[in-house]
């Protein structure tokens, strides 16, 4: 009996920590701002023929 609440219990922590450590990577990433400029037509190269 004690074994199946030891591993019971061990279950419960690693599953507390892994949504705690999930918890903080949602929080570490920070939206990339969208770098790339859009080229205007006139600049565009023509296609080959």
């Amino acid at each position: 009996m004690f074994s199946l609440l030891s591993l019971y219990f061990a279950y419960r922590r690693d599953v507390v920590t892994a949504e705690r450590y999930m918890a903080g990577l949602a929080k570490a990433q920070v939206p990339v701002a969208d770098d790339v400029t859009p080229t205007p037509v006139e600049e565009q190269l023509p296609l080959a023929a």
